[in-house]
């Protein structure tokens, strides 16, 4: 029986004795009791799985469907900082929440808004964020689609696991009425799952698994 299940099991069972009915005041003693062993419980089997030093498979799962969460996020991160309607600061939230979504801040990116200078792993997010701020463009469309498991993620070093991913990537310049197709094609993406330090309230931080978005490559093996 995978943790996965284990958890399922634990929540019912406090579901459970939430919702069943008293027979007096002992019983609501009793009741609240068992309520919050089991949430005691829960707590701890989570705790255990954020913590743990290794993954199972059911996590690796999770966690790849986690980064397919990450590169939909990512194209609409890119498209609420690429609005120069947008204020600064807001602005500035989003480019801290887009450095968040990546292992390496300096990870190679192999798309580009200029149409007439394709990239090939020479873009990182720092160089892409620049050219979004001097684009001509008022509004800049970011989507992906498409996505797919191409390698699943496995143990690539000790604490370290790794995989990629498949999306197509379409950009769109809104410049007035106008609105112009910059790039649209497959891309492969890495993704890292690792265990990095997280505050929690304001608690001792904990060593948790997190997925990130790596470097990108153009997948020339199937048409646009």
């Amino acid at each position: 029986m995978t943790r996965k299940i284990i958890h399922m099991l634990l929540f019912l069972s406090g579901f459970i004795i939430l919702s069943s009915k008293s027979c007096g005041p002992e019983a609501d003693t009793n009741q609240a009791a068992r309520l919050k062993a089991a949430q005691d419980s829960t707590r701890m089997a989570l705790k255990n799985e954020f913590e743990s030093e290794y993954l199972f498979e059911a996590d690796l799962m999770v966690y790849g469907e986690k980064a397919k969460q990450k590169l939909l996020d990512f194209a609409d991160y890119l498209t609420l900082y690429a609005d120069k309607r947008i204020d600064t600061a807001f602005k500035q939230q989003v480019k801290e929440m887009l450095f968040r979504l990546f292992y390496r801040t300096d990870a190679p990116l192999s798309f580009s808004i200029n149409p007439s200078e394709p990239v090939r792993g020479k873009n990182t997010l720092a160089l892409l964020l620049e050219s979004i701020d001097a684009s001509p463009y008022y509004a800049i469309e970011f989507k992906v689609a498409e996505t797919k498991t191409i390698e699943p993620l496995h143990l690539e070093t000790a604490g370290q696991y790794t995989g990629q991913l498949r999306g197509r990537v379409t950009i769109r310049g809104i410049s007035g009425n106008d609105t112009i197709l910059l790039n649209n094609a497959m891309h492969t993406v890495r993704i890292v799952t690792t265990r990095t330090s997280k505050q929690f309230g304001t608690g001792t931080p904990r060593m948790v698994w997190q997925v990130f978005l790596d470097k990108t490559e153009t997948d020339y093996t199937i048409a646009p």
